[in-house]
């Protein structure tokens, strides 16, 4: 059976994400942070379409916790579906806000930091020995961060999404020996 691990899937895309995967008759390990409620949601809409799925909380700015994440995916994965391996990871979790460029706080920069590129980026680390060759890793990006998606007040922000972007290409390159596809979607406003 096939099983995708979404990063973010209380709201918006990442719900969505992780709705769908399920339709494709997938099992779904999805994290929240702060909203548990639309977590259980999110699995409550899995459970009712027939599918089975996992909510793990996960704080994907906080790099230390990632060993003890990666052993809950590892008892979710063996205690839910009898399994050893995922054949998916979507890098969802993220945040927005507009802030401009002479009002960029350091605070704020490295909270973007944390959370849209070093968080993937190192999650994507630890998780990888539980990716089965042949797997697929999706990092979420934003239109923000394409030339067609310039947009004054979001230059920390785009940045990180760029780099994201960046991390995508180099991973394809360096996991196409294992077959593993990685690709990155950039949507628009949500």
């Amino acid at each position: 059976m096939s099983i995708v691990v979404v990063i973010g899937a209380s709201p918006g895309i990442g719900q969505a994400a992780a709705v769908r995967v399920a339709q494709n008759g997938a099992g779904v390990i999805l994290t929240y942070n702060k909203n548990r409620e639309g977590a259980a949601q999110t699995v409550a809409r899995i459970k009712d379409a027939g599918g089975t799925a996992v909510a793990l909380p996960l704080d994907i700015g906080r790099s230390d916790t990632f060993p003890a994440f990666r052993e809950a995916v590892t008892a979710a994965l063996s205690d839910t579906w009898d399994a050893q391996t995922i054949t998916g990871l979507v890098n969802n979790a993220g945040f927005g806000q507009m802030s401009m460029f002479e009002d960029t706080t350091e605070e704020l920069l490295d909270q973007f930091y944390r959370v849209i590129l070093k968080g993937p980026y190192l999650l994507t680390q630890a998780l990888l020995p539980l990716i089965g060759d042949g797997g697929a890793i999706v990092n979420t990006s934003s239109n923000s961060a394409l030339a067609s998606g310039l947009e004054a007040g979001y230059s920390a922000y785009a940045s990180m999404k760029g780099g994201l972007i960046v991390l995508t290409r180099y991973l394809a390159k360096e996991l196409s020996a294992r077959r593993i596809r990685v690709n990155s979607v950039a949507p628009g406003p949500t």
